[in-house]
């Protein structure tokens, strides 16, 4: 072979070698894109704040916005106490609408649905709904403030920024201090969607948007961080230091727990003291705007500027969205009787979340406790997030991701569980049942407990109301009434703070068993006490027919309200209506949901275990 061929056969196999190169390259680039969710460099797009909807963000990570819309589209299903089927939690558990009466979760209070569904659903409620309140019981109902959008929205931290005030603090308090439609009506129009359009009153990046990407990620590098100020505000009272960049300064690790921590919180909604500016609706001032009740409308209930509405600069009283956590310091489990040093100490600012209809006793509603539950169970004592059950590493192909449509993880035992536990799947959910039928047993006890003590004090209040000592020119004095009865209201205030913190607390106990029953035992000791103080009460008040209650689960089967139905003609609807317009809103529980309910309290094993 000559010199010639050589130099050619030599060119041929640099040009083979150089092609092989490249596409190796380009395949091990494909690889480490697809591991991190599909992102291709030639469609990348540039995330910003200023956009956070999923649709937009999910261009460069379109398996993991799949994963997130499943929830759109899948069959809703149900665990013994979970799933995200939004049956009505009033009608599997008519005891709610006695403990929680002269409150709105007293009407509608259904089963969560998700992330994705987070803002929809609370446009859509009843609790949000000022009209319907008005018309069903609820005359001083005033509407929601924005502060309600800090975890249902991927837009609250936009609007904070774009909130009247000269500096973040001052944001930070106008956003909170708005109304809730009027922040729902600013929300910018993107990805082409134009403003009052049926795209942007949607979930993809518009009026109904829930949680997105942007709420936990940060645009440059998707690395983790905290966007809710109440969170970070929270952290940093707690011992840890702020960061400018995630938040707080924190691990990884822990991050995979804090950023579910910005909202599975128990919170509430601080007075300032002071006036503050905020976006308020020009239709204050259209005379013809009447609500139901022929007052003056202070704002539209629709989510979109309409009829002359417009933005107009009003001054209001000042709100902050804060987390009940001074008392419980870093590093610590977190225990019951924090909560109970919290709002003791700042009574003259907060003192209730309402008064109860029936008892007049000042209430706490706890939320959704989950993060301090979490803290102190077996699993965040062994470095357990929680993005590590319920948004489990999965494969598919070569990638390995993280779960992003986030539910129960016992949809998927073997990938929320098993990387742990050796155990079989079937050992595994057998273990959870347990344990939630244990701690659901305890829950029951002690809220039939608790209104077993509700009716007592009603019937107390109208006995104490029909002696001239407690009267004041021939009626019943509630002051004087409620001075009687003190100790006794207190003890229901903090007994059902305990039910109501467990019931809130979306894992039946499971985050910590131990912990979880210590509070409902405290609970049913508290209940039995006011009891018997009651006793007392009527003994030294020469009352001699009193008689303490014990409602069982028959005597609670009375007070379930059915399906949420309008009882008059109000906004096109007519008397009988029902509320929903979807079938799978507000609906029943199932009978086998029903029947472990009716075999927990008292304690049935014959029919539990079985179930």
């Amino acid at each position: 072979m000559n010199k010639k061929n050589l130099l050619y056969l030599g060119i041929i196999a640099l040009l083979v070698l150089i092609c092989a190169v490249l596409w190796l390259n380009n395949d091990i680039s494909k690889k480490q894109n697809e591991s991190v969710g599909g992102v291709i460099s030639k469609n990348f797009v540039e995330m910003s704040d200023d956009n956070p909807s999923f649709t937009e963000w999910g261009k460069n990570f379109p398996d993991y916005l799949d994963m997130y819309l499943t929830a759109q589209t899948q069959q809703p299903f149900e665990t013994n106490f979970g799933g995200n089927l939004a049956y009505s939690k009033l009608i599997r558990y008519p005891q709610l609408t006695i403990l929680w009466a002269g409150y709105p979760f007293a009407l509608d209070a259904n089963e969560e649905r998700g992330h994705f569904w987070v803002q929809i659903d609370q446009m859509d409620t009843a609790r949000n709904n000022k009209d319907f309140l008005n018309a069903h019981g609820f005359a001083k109902f005033n509407g929601q403030p924005s502060a309600c959008m800090n975890c249902h929205s991927g837009w609250s931290p936009w609007l904070i920024k774009n909130a009247p005030g000269e500096n973040e603090k001052e944001k930070w308090i106008a956003f909170n201090s708005t109304k809730y439609w009027t922040s729902i009506k600013n929300i910018p129009a993107v990805n082409g969607y134009e403003e009052g359009s049926k795209e942007h009153s949607g979930p993809h990046g518009g009026k109904r948007m829930g949680v997105t990407c942007a709420d936990c990620h940060t645009p440059n590098n998707m690395s983790l961080r905290l966007t809710r100020p109440a969170a970070i505000n929270a952290l940093v009272e707690r011992g840890y230091e702020r960061d400018p960049e995630q938040g707080v300064k924190a691990s990884r690790e822990e991050m995979r727990t804090l950023v579910c921590s910005q909202c599975h919180v128990e919170y509430y909604f601080r007075p300032t003291g002071e006036k503050v500016k905020v976006t308020g609706e020009s239709i204050t001032n259209d005379s013809s705007k009447k609500w139901w009740n022929g007052t003056q409308k202070t704002y539209d209930e629709f989510d979109s500027w309409r009829d002359g509405n417009k933005p107009v600069e009003i001054q209001v009283d000042g709100l902050e969205l804060v987390f009940p956590w001074s008392e419980w310091k870093k590093g610590q489990p977190f225990r019951i009787e924090m909560f109970d040093e919290y709002y003791d100490k700042i009574r003259s600012v907060f003192d209730k979340d309402w008064s109860h209809k029936l008892t007049e006793a000042p209430m706490i509603k706890i939320q959704h406790p989950e993060s301090e539950l979490y803290s102190g169970g077996v699993h965040a004592a062994n470095g357990v997030s929680c993005a590590d059950c319920h948004m489990p590493y999965i494969r598919k192909g070569a990638k390995k991701m993280t779960q992003h449509n986030i539910t129960s993880p016992l949809s998927d035992i073997n990938a929320a569980c098993k990387s742990c536990h050796t155990q079989s799947e079937d050992y595994l959910k057998a273990q959870i049942k347990d344990i939630q039928n244990s701690i659901a047993y305890d829950l029951r006890t002690a809220e039939y407990s608790i209104v077993s003590l509700i009716t007592d004090i009603k019937t107390m209040r109208d006995k104490l109301g029909q002696i001239p000592q407690y009267q004041e020119n021939g009626k019943a004095d509630a002051k004087k009434i409620n001075d009687v009865l003190k100790e006794v209201l207190e003890l229901h205030r903090k007994a059902q703070m305990r039910a109501d913190f467990v019931g809130a607390e979306n894992s039946t106990g499971f985050h910590n068993p131990r912990e979880a029953s210590r509070m409902l035992l405290q609970a049913v000791d508290m209940a039995r006490m006011a009891q018997t103080k009651l006793v007392e009460i009527a003994n030294a008040n020469a009352i001699k027919d009193f008689k303490t209650s014990n409602l069982g689960f028959e005597d609670i089967q009375k007070f379930n309200p059915g399906q949420i139905r309008y009882k008059v003609d109000l906004n096109g609807h007519k008397v009988g209506d029902r509320y929903y317009e979807h079938d799978n809103v507000n609906g029943d529980p199932s009978q086998k949901l029903l029947d472990n309910d009716k075999n927990l309290q008292p304690y049935n094993y014959k029919v539990v275990d079985k179930l």
